[in-house]
């Protein structure tokens, strides 16, 4: 008797979810490995901006594929909730390109929500926090709390004070915020909406989502990370998948 094979999935649907949207796959897939390339050659950067931006597109194309898997499954609402947090990741990306002067806001900001959770975990298992690590917290969070303060001294909730629907509009996809954005976090959050919303089919908008999510971070690297006029390997590549987004094909 031959021994059982774990599967993953419905191999039953693979081949024909793939003939389906392959021109869409095997685009994505040549992105993801110029991401990969792109944030290795730009490794030892010492701008710091280009290191968090290495690593936004790092887990940006991490989540492409999370996208793949699920759309090759065919669960399509699964996909849409991964490309939601993907236009996050794109929506910081393009918004710290334009405004490079707060990259030390959003890294810092950690130092506040590594003090909170602390404090959180202190407070529902007093002692497990050991003295040392909470008194180095503490002295991180104190040394950066004025810059995230308002002016009664209380500690905002965001490393910007800006939504991330107010930073969408600042750079030009709001449309994508409200058309997109807001359906896929009813899938999340489920009101009765997202729960009608688990019966549709949303490979398409996720692939699409997800698709022009990376593409998005993956330019903001290369943007930050070559002179503008730049012409090398990777700015060949990236006009290739560009072309290759615009011209997608539609619903089948």
């Amino acid at each position: 008797m031959d021994e059982q094979k774990a599967i993953f999935g419905s191999p039953s649907i693979w081949d024909s979810v793939f003939q389906t949207h392959e021109n869409i796959f095997r685009a994505i897939e040549s992105l993801r490995a110029t991401a990969t390339e792109l944030v290795s050659a730009v490794q030892d950067s010492p701008q710091e901006l280009v290191q968090v931006q290495a690593s936004l597109a790092s887990i940006c194309s991490e989540s492409m594929l999370d996208v793949l898997l699920l759309a090759g499954n065919n669960r399509g609402a699964g996909a849409m909730k991964i490309a939601r947090g993907m236009f996050e990741i794109s929506v910081i990306s393009n918004y710290l390109e334009k405004n490079p002067s707060q990259v030390r806001d959003y890294v810092d900001f950690s130092l506040v929500e590594a003090w909170r959770h602390l404090q959180t975990v202190e407070r529902y298992s007093p002692g497990r926090v050991p003295p040392d690590l909470m008194n180095k917290a503490e002295a991180e969070f104190n040394r950066v709390k004025s810059r995230f303060s308002n002016i009664q001294g209380r500690v905002q909730f965001r490393w910007n004070s800006k939504s991330l629907k107010q930073m969408a509009e600042e750079i030009g996809l709001l449309n994508l915020y409200e058309v997109a954005y807001g359906p896929a976090s009813e899938l999340h959050h489920l009101p009765f909406t997202g729960i009608v919303g688990h019966d549709l089919n949303w490979l398409q908008e996720a692939l699409f989502i997800a698709h022009g999510s990376l593409l998005g971070t993956v330019l903001t690297l290369f943007n930050l990370s070559y002179a503008p006029g730049t012409e090398n390997e990777f700015r060949l590549r990236l006009d290739t998948a560009i072309s290759e987004f615009k011209h997608r094909p539609r619903r089948p």
